[in-house]
């Protein structure tokens, strides 16, 4: 349901009503300048902000964490339950996200019982996005930089006051919670917030074009018909194997579990975030490695986000956020990466007759 806040001091109203009986996690700006997701006990409005983009943090270290105790061995986990939370500030990038790591920790079997607590205690806050950064090009990918589903409440700021979508039976809830009797949101109000999501979204498709990506591309095929051409050798050449862009990107989502001893000297088991860049994330027990090069684990990552995913499950596994570019110390640009399988598989073509 759309539903009409006035202004700042109804939407602090409801941000301070859905933190009385749950942890917050909201946006706020850092020294570094940036944005940055931090927890709270509630919202303070002096603190917080609903930010015009996206935070440097992925959204997926609160539901697949960076590591986790699985506890000590033929023992039953000794991680405690999630307690109830509110994420506000969340953006359509990091929203969609949460798509793809339901298919693989929630959906199939077995599923991750650390995983699905999260995602049932968490009220998801989204907003649109105001602004964009120099890295964003979600339009490529079939985004827009505004949430269209998968969040329970969803801000959208006008000049006549606030549009607050409700987009599960939770958030109405807790909507009503707060707003017992809500007014509904004009038709000039919603043809406000859609003028403003448009411009939003051709600023971030002209950004994009700017770098040779548009919509509508083809770049399952792009990558599929680069496969054997030098550019991976040619940007494989400016990485270090730091593993940032898999540890920053909001869909990545490899994993290893390791065994060990627990500070009692019992043992135990731990699960942590790997990275297909490393050397030895292929390597398999007799010590063979099929992807011993650094080229070939590079143009892993690519197949997997823009081949594998959507042969797998329709759509790619990245969302145009730009993180791993702003975190690659060899100023390795995923948009360049996919410009050039682009122009080799145009090429290709061209070549063919």
């Amino acid at each position: 349901m759309l539903h009409w806040l006035r202004d700042e001091g109804d939407l602090v109203d409801l941000f301070r009503a859905l933190g009385r009986d749950r942890m917050v996690y909201a946006l706020e700006h850092g020294a570094d300048g940036q944005l940055h997701l931090t927890r709270a006990e509630s919202w303070d409005e002096a603190r917080h902000t609903l930010g015009p983009y996206r935070p440097v943090e992925p959204l997926k270290a609160l539901f697949f964490r960076p590591r986790e105790d699985l506890g000590r061995l033929n023992e039953e986990s000794s991680e405690g339950s999630v307690l109830p939370r509110a994420i506000i500030g969340v953006k359509n990038c990091d929203l969609s996200a949460l798509r793809f790591h339901d298919r693989v920790f929630g959906d199939a079997e077995p599923t991750d019982p650390a995983y699905t607590e999260a995602r049932r205690q968490t009220l998801l806050v989204s907003c649109d996005c105001s602004d964009c950064l120099e890295v964003c090009f979600c339009t490529v990918l079939g985004e827009q930089p505004h949430p269209e589903r998968g969040f329970d409440l969803n801000v959208s700021s006008t000049s006549l006051g606030y549009v607050i979508e409700t987009g599960s039976e939770r958030g109405e809830g807790a909507f009503r919670a707060a707003f017992p009797q809500p007014e509904p949101a004009s038709g000039a109000l919603l043809e406000e917030r859609d003028r403003r999501r448009a411009e939003m979204r051709e600023r971030v498709a002209a950004q994009a074009a700017r770098r040779g990506l548009r919509a509508g591309l083809d770049l399952q095929q792009a990558i599929q018909e680069s496969f054997e051409r030098p550019l991976w050798e040619d940007f494989a050449a400016d990485c270090v194997e730091c593993g940032a862009c898999n540890f920053i990107c909001c869909t990545c989502h490899c994993f290893l579990l390791a065994d060990g001893f627990c500070e009692a000297s019992c043992p135990a088991r731990v699960k942590q975030w790997d990275s297909c860049l490393f050397e030895n994330f292929a390597r398999v027990a007799s010590g063979a490695n099929p992807r011993a090069r650094r080229s070939e684990r590079l143009r892993n990552r690519f197949d997997k986000k823009f081949n594998f995913a959507p042969e797998a499950l329709g759509f790619y596994a990245c969302d145009g956020c730009g993180r791993c570019t702003e975190a690659c110390i060899g100023k390795i640009d995923i948009r360049d990466v996919l410009t050039k399988a682009v122009e080799d598989a145009q090429s290709l073509h061209a070549d063919s007759g």
